[in-house]
């Protein structure tokens, strides 16, 4: 049996996202699970190193046959640590922001092992290369070149022994080793499959792309109705209305900000407005709509989401509404930091028919187009 070292200990500031790198989720499932599962599903061993913060979480997310171990300040450290925890004569060192890694590569990996010690995965080089330095601009022959993946596998002794008595930083574990054994020919296995490192936050689109189910794009639906009633200020779209009626609710009752905040939260199975914001709550008693569609699209973001576009309808026999369509839109903009055209607001009456067309109510129905953040 081999041991897998699944490396996830780093911080991913790079994708400028408020969580995790390795805790991020392509169709429902941490970035992290992928690789694990598949070495898992080999029947490989697992030692799975992450940072303190993310320890609990993804202890709950593994099973207990899984290994896991804090890391270090460094992937080297973090290396370092797992590599204590090795019981088996081969180890396969991946990273786990390489969620697209195919079983019968690391078959070829393994089966290499048999004759070698030390095994690289690359991709060959497809782009033309060049050399900047002082200034100066040279070609280099491509085909002498080739990019680094992992896992990269080696007899676990040998590699073990090189990181406890390495003082030098490498820019991954194979470097390290031919320091050590600069005498060894490493096996190289060539990949032509997708093995893409998830760096920045447009990989995950890549990824998710790769994966064939296009989950960047979440679309969500939403409408809402409220009763007009006397005593009350008629508020839509964050703009109060000059009518001698008003929409009744346990908070300002805004029928449309309420229909677009619940197409945002439904475009990501989050729940209805009810969920986060209950009726029954007296601190939500005659609320600003505006504050909890802000706070929606905060849920939004933190999930690393952001509008494409939203498209609004708003059903009211009176008051006419064409005169605050450009205003409301504004608002509604200036709060969600989205330009104009991401936006319509429409208006349109029931023809008289129902208690819409009766003037006994005013409803709105939206459709919001999310995308994942990749900016």
């Amino acid at each position: 049996m081999n041991t897998a070292l699944i490396v996830g200990a780093g911080t991913g500031t790079r994708t400028k996202l408020n969580q995790s790198k390795i805790l991020l989720e392509i169709h429902h499932k941490p970035l992290f699970l992928y690789s694990v599962e598949t070495f898992l599903e080999l029947g490989y061993e697992i030692v799975l190193v992450v940072s303190k913060s993310d320890y609990e979480l993804v202890k709950e997310l593994v099973p207990t046959s899984v290994t896991i171990v804090l890391g270090g300040k460094t992937r080297g450290e973090s290396v370092m640590k797992g590599l204590k925890e090795i019981q088996t004569p081969y180890v396969f060192i991946h990273d786990a922001a390489r969620p697209l890694i195919s079983k019968s590569k690391i078959e070829e990996i393994e089966k290499a092992l048999s004759v070698h010690d030390a095994i690289l995965l690359a991709e060959p080089m497809t782009q033309a290369l060049k050399k900047f330095e002082n200034g100066v601009l040279k070609s280099e022959i491509r085909d002498h070149y080739i990019q680094s993946q992992t896992p990269q596998a080696f007899l676990t002794e040998k590699i073990r022994y090189a990181y406890l008595r390495s003082e030098q930083t490498f820019d991954d574990d194979i470097g390290l080793y031919q320091s050590f054994y600069p005498e060894e020919a490493i096996h190289v296995v060539m990949n032509d499959e997708p093995n893409l490192k998830v760096t920045y936050a447009k990989d995950l689109v890549l990824v998710e792309a790769l994966m064939n189910q296009g989950n960047h794009l979440r679309i969500g639906k939403s409408f809402d109705l409220h009763r007009l009633v006397e005593g009350r200020p008629l508020i839509l779209g964050g703009i109060k209305l000059p009518f001698s009626k008003g929409l009744l609710g346990h908070s300002d009752a805004d029928v449309l900000l309420h229909a677009i905040g619940e197409s945002m939260l439904g475009a990501l199975s989050l729940g209805d407005l009810g969920t986060f914001y209950p009726d029954t709550d007296p601190k939500y008693k005659d609320v600003n709509s505006m504050d909890l569609l802000i706070d929606i699209h905060k849920k939004i973001q933190d999930k690393g989401y952001q509008i494409v576009n939203i498209d609004s309808t708003v059903f009211a026999e009176y008051p006419k509404l064409n005169p605050y369509i450009s205003k409301i839109k504004e608002n509604i903009c200036e709060h969600l930091s989205i330009d104009l055209d991401q936006i319509s607001v429409k208006a349109t009456t029931y023809e008289g028919l129902e208690s819409i067309g009766r003037g006994e109510a005013i409803a709105a129905e939206a459709i919001c187009l999310l995308r994942r953040n990749i900016s």
